[in-house]
């Protein structure tokens, strides 16, 4: 391209060497700009290239950092990735108790001031520091690792623990401990607490019991009321849990030679003369007189009284009264020989086939009353049901009166005997 100032009036002129200079230089501008701008374009590129490589080098970290993780979750797609997840798959859950659940657990520590049980909850259990006192035959019982059944008092208190109660398990303890003193004939320790009518009230471990005045020694018998708190040594003679009835005698746990050698003489079915020492609801104590030298205690139950039903046994002994009785039962460990009064007297039951016929018409007298029926007495020991359900409602006849009966039924082996109630209702308009 030409210069425009070498342009004239239409002609060109020849460059002077001054021009030519001029160009020259102008000609040197332009290349070098034209090398300064191609430097500058490679040199970007190498900048936009080194970031390409750069970002490519990111992501193929990032790619390289990724891809082991993603491989190690595939691989462990089954494990828990939370807490959630994790308890549901071990099947594990928290249990929570109610007040008045009764739970078993496992014996952790224990001791006279503490104890910590196991229970399967998210926190142990502890018993109350108060309670403590009260249950210390169980625990000097307990070891760590030993399974037992506790009550909850609170299931949760502020510390997170739940409080649970040994009482109620240590009465159950304390009724089977009686159970195998029974069998053993072991003696046990009773605290005397009050003197009643019969005889002694006493306490073990926390359980009311009785002695009977005739099964203490004459030395605690003059003592009387004066004989509160003193221990001594008796051998049970009944313990039933059911209806919380614990009998002991201290004359059976002390036994002299002699009455030793009594009882090795005394045989069931023999009939011996006997004293009553004490009368009890359910039955009467008696000094039996196998020898001469040393009595025997014994018991004649209130079943064993008479053949009908008894409901008082001071209706037919008295104490002090003596009378014949046979023996039938004896009981070596506890020296105690088990007596009959009825069996000296015939089982009216066994002429009833012959007395008594279905459709018959008897007398009798209302013995007593249950919700089920009336009890009838016809004959000695002999008494029949009118069930509920064959008497008009609210004309129940009492206990005492004199009523006339059908027989409907008679069952012999189970004795028993079905009545109907005889009606003499009045005539219609009958004033």
């Amino acid at each position: 391209m030409q210069d425009p100032r070498l342009k004239t009036s239409g002609k060109v002129k020849s460059s002077s060497p001054k021009q030519k200079t001029q160009v020259k230089r102008l000609s040197l501008v332009k290349a070098s700009t034209s090398v300064k701008t191609s430097a500058d374009t490679s040199a970007d590129k190498q900048k936009n290239n080194d970031k390409t490589g750069e970002v490519k080098s990111s992501v193929k970290l990032e790619e390289e950092l990724t891809n082991p993780v993603k491989e190690f979750r595939q691989s462990n797609s089954n494990e828990p990735q939370t807490m959630d997840e994790l308890i549901a798959q071990t099947n594990y859950s928290f249990k929570s108790w109610k007040r008045g659940e009764f739970i078993t657990g496992v014996i952790n520590s224990v001791s006279p001031k503490h104890v910590v049980i196991d229970i399967g909850g998210k926190s142990e259990a502890v018993v109350h520091e108060k309670e403590l006192p009260y249950v210390s035959d169980i625990l000097s019982e307990l070891k760590a690792g030993d399974k037992i059944e506790v009550y909850v008092v609170n299931p949760e208190n502020d510390r997170g623990q739940t409080v649970v109660s040994l009482r109620k398990t240590a009465v159950v303890r304390r009724w089977e401990n009686l159970t195998e003193k029974v069998k053993s004939g072991d003696n046990v320790s009773v605290t005397i607490r009050d003197l009643s009518k019969g005889g002694f009230l006493i306490d073990y471990m926390g359980l009311r019991g009785f002695i009977p005045m005739s099964q203490v020694d004459p030395e605690l018998m003059r003592l009387g009321e004066k004989a509160w708190g003193r221990k001594i040594q008796a051998k049970i003679i009944e313990a039933d849990k059911a209806t919380n009835r614990l009998v002991l005698s201290q004359l059976a746990g002390n036994m002299s030679d002699k009455q030793k050698d009594a009882l090795a003489k005394a045989k069931v079915g023999e009939v011996y003369k006997c004293q009553v020492t004490g009368i009890a609801p359910f039955g009467a104590f008696v000094n039996v007189h196998v020898t001469s030298e040393a009595p025997l205690p014994g018991l004649a139950h209130i079943s064993e009284i008479a053949w009908e039903k008894v409901e008082n046994v001071t209706d037919y002994l008295k104490q002090g009264q003596i009378i014949d009785l046979k023996v039938v039962g004896i009981d070596t460990k506890m020296g105690k020989l088990t007596l009959s009064l009825k069996q000296l007297t015939p089982d009216p039951w066994q002429d009833v086939p012959k007395m008594l016929t279905i459709e018959q018409t008897v007398k009798g007298k209302v013995t007593r009353t249950t919700d089920y029926g009336v009890f009838v007495q016809f004959l000695p020991g002999i008494e029949g049901l009118i069930h509920i359900s064959k008497l008009t409602p609210g004309e129940e006849p009492k206990t005492g009166a004199e009523i006339e009966c059908t027989i409907e039924e008679i069952n012999p082996d189970k004795r028993k005997i079905s009545l109907s109630l005889i009606t003499h209702a009045k005539p219609i308009g009958y004033r």
